[in-house]
């Protein structure tokens, strides 16, 4: 297996199916429902849905990006981001044209180039260099006056239009003759028949109109655009018209303009849709630009309309700074922010009465802080960006007073956190609105975000491994935002990934047949003991369900457990633990329902505790915890103590339980007797909750108690 890692993205087709996008050194994979998306292969075998997934390859698609375009170990960021359109997927980086992954059924999937008609152009032709060309329509040939051209032009467009020349005027009643070249408001029509002109100027743009007497044919507006085809020399190349090139073009023009897009600079970086319009991020020769497509036609970059800025022709964007910038990202939501290595600026129109056209867009700055390539996270009005160090999470919100947007640092409590930078992120909106962030040392931080609740609670989460990549996809069956992450072990002295996804730990919802009974008492015992016999508290588990007829005494598939010592937990109760040997365990035999694998140790260490008092706020002060209340729902397991060498059992079991059988899971208050003086080494009050345990541990408030010493 390759040391090099993956690179996990979000791909929502429906609301009932999402999938994920696995980007790998040459490679695309896709997981769905929890498995690989395999080829439907017709075997000659007569191989059925119903035969083993060996019987059906998993599904590869060939993609350009090897793993250097794929990862930035100086930046520690992927450096790939994709937006989704419907059922497309848009792919972006710097090193590759835009890619498009669309779905056309459940294994069949295709990457193809996104093809950017009539632009984006660099700004217009400044020098004494004139291009002249051999043919109107077809291959031509451009001939320019200096060394313009590279072989990296290859693929680029060129527009080339005409100032002045020497083409007469429509006026009405003037004799024309048939195929007479005649110009009306920059635009050129060529006469159909002779005859005298009427009195309806035309004005049209395509096909052929009257006049009232002659009919007159569309040609162009003075513009012509080619795509370079061959390079020849710095002063010839060969090229395929795209738009009809004006007769006098063939006398050479200064008025020039070459694509911003091509094969010798960098390609777009980032992308969104805004005001129906494709727009993205690319850093060209003059600095960060962000080009809007034409409204509603998304691949369209044209700029004018026969030789006019109309409010549905493309837009580009300069964003510019006192610093040396670099764009980083592109985001929409009620404004186009987008993202630099330097600032962050926003993009409106100047009057919200008005579509937002060429005449009516305007860039503001909105702070200096300057952010690192990784893709926003919206979470309600809030959008969150990471700073350029990666060591920060900044929030942007609108404010009423500047009417403009501010930015906020919302990790200001966590610092600690992110010390080995943020290197992704992944937002999960149900069941608890947590911010997943995985940072440099492979191990995630939660941020438990709710602004309406004024909530931003931060966590550390360590796994068996370390996490290289992560993405959140919906679960219908289960009712959840589901968190996926690609985690790489050293099993036997070897390199092992797996693609794996994170349990809720507790069923989110319940079968209607557990919830009917009698009286509520029963209704709550049934729930509880559903959550019991089904927790997944255990890491890089695997659940094993006997059917009927099932008599299996060893469990298999657990390779990336291998020499491991794993824990078990069987219909609700916590069995001995085993060590996996050639991938499998033994399974008892009265077990029907199996979770298999490491133990998590959890831990929390609330913030030093000062009770205020007559003679100031307490802090200096010696103070003890004599015992604790703990308000808990639905738990089974925990300890809790002064520090790791003196916890105690939290005891759930009644006195007059029976022995039996699984102890029912509790919810309630549970006072504990702290075991333990808090002023050793801190004149302050602190303990340490933990678990390691697979039965969970749901706490919904701690109460202190604590004497002072004055």
């Amino acid at each position: 297996m390759s040391n090099a890692r993956s690179f996990l993205f979000p791909f929502k087709y429906s609301h009932r199916v999402a999938y994920v996008v696995e980007f790998s050194h040459l490679k695309i994979r896709l997981f769905a429902q929890r498995d690989l998306v395999r080829k439907h292969v017709v075997s000659t075998s007569g191989a059925t849905d119903d035969e083993p997934d060996e019987a059906f390859p998993p599904l590869e698609i060939s993609s350009p990006y090897t793993y250097s375009d794929l990862w930035d170990d100086d930046e520690l960021c992927c450096k790939i981001q994709t937006i989704q359109h419907s059922d497309i997927m848009y792919i972006f980086n710097a090193n590759h044209p835009i890619m498009l992954l669309k779905r056309y059924a459940n294994d069949d999937w295709r990457l193809e180039e996104l093809e950017l008609r009539n632009g984006p152009f660099l700004s217009m032709n400044t020098s004494e260099t004139m291009i002249s060309v051999t043919e109107k329509t077809g291959t031509t040939q451009l001939t320019a006056s200096a060394d313009i051209f590279a072989d990296t032009d290859v693929g680029r467009l060129v527009r080339l239009r005409v100032l002045d020349d020497d083409t007469k005027p429509w006026s009405a009643g003037i004799n024309v003759a048939a195929m007479e070249i005649r110009s009306s408001d920059n635009k050129y029509y060529m006469a159909v028949g002779t005859g005298q002109t009427g009195a309806i100027k035309p004005v049209h743009s395509e096909g052929t109109r009257s006049d009232g007497s002659i009919s007159w044919q569309y040609v162009h507006d003075g513009i012509g655009i080619v795509k370079i085809t061959e390079f020849t020399d710095a002063q010839h190349v060969m090229a395929q018209v795209v738009s009809r090139l004006p007769d006098a073009l063939e006398k050479g023009t200064v008025c020039w303009e070459l694509g911003m897009i091509h094969q010798g600079t960098a390609y777009p970086i980032s992308g969104a849709f805004f005001r129906n319009r494709f727009a993205f991020l690319v850093n060209s020769e003059t600095g960060p630009n962000v080009c809007l497509s034409y409204s509603g036609d998304y691949n369209n970059f044209a700029d004018m309309d026969c030789g006019e800025a109309t409010a549905e022709t493309a837009i580009t964007v300069p964003v510019l700074s006192t610093e040396f910038n670099e764009g980083k990202w592109l985001y929409a939501r009620d404004a186009l922010f987008v993202g630099t290595g330097a600032a962050e600026f926003y993009i409106d129109a100047i009057s919200s009465s008005q579509a937002m056209a060429s005449d009516n867009i305007r860039i503001s700055q909105i702070s200096t802080v300057g952010s690192k390539a990784i893709m926003p996270v919206a979470i309600g009005a809030h959008v969150l960006f990471v700073d350029r160090y990666g060591l920060s999470l900044r929030d942007l919100m609108y404010n009423y007073y500047n009417d403009g947007y501010d930015q906020t640092d919302v990790s200001i409590l966590g610092k600690h956190l992110f010390q080995s930078r943020i290197v992704s992120m992944a937002y999960q909106e149900v069941p608890d609105k947590i911010l997943w962030c995985l940072v440099g040392d492979g191990s995630l931080t939660a941020i438990t975000f709710s602004s309406e609740q004024e909530v931003a609670a931060f966590s550390r989460h360590d796994v068996s491994g370390s996490i290289e990549s992560l993405a959140v996809i919906p679960n219908l069956e289960d009712n959840r935002d589901e968190l996926w992450v690609e985690v790489q072990r050293v099993i036997n002295s070897t390199y092992l990934r797996s693609v794996e996804w994170m349990d809720n730990g507790m069923p989110q919802t319940v079968p209607v047949s557990q919830l009917r009974s009698d009286n509520l008492e029963m209704k709550n015992k049934k729930e509880a003991l559903y959550m019991r016999q089904n927790a997944v508290y255990l890491d890089a588990a695997v659940v094993f369900d006997r059917v009927a007829d099932d008599d299996t005494t060893e469990l298999s598939g657990l390779s990336h457990l291998e020499g491991k010592e794993v824990s078990l937990f069987a219909d609700g109760v916590v069995l001995p633990s085993q060590v996996v040997y050639n991938g499998k365990i033994i399974v008892p035999s009265a077990v029907s329902h199996l979770v298999v694998g490491l133990n998590i140790c959890s831990q929390f260490i609330p913030q030093n505790i000062y009770i205020p008092n007559q003679y100031g706020s307490g802090i200096g002060q010696k103070q003890r915890i004599n015992h604790v209340l703990l308000t808990l729902y639905l738990s089974g397991g925990g300890q809790i103590g002064e520090n790791e060498n003196s916890l105690t059992d939290i005891l759930y079991r009644k006195t007059d339980a029976p022995m039996n059988a699984p102890q029912e899971l509790f919810t309630g208050n549970k006072e504990i007797l702290f075991n333990g003086s808090t002023t050793q080494n801190e004149q302050a009050a602190t303990f340490l909750i933990q678990t390691n345990s697979p039965l969970p541990l749901n706490i919904l408030a701690v109460v202190p108690y604590l004497d002072v010493n004055e």
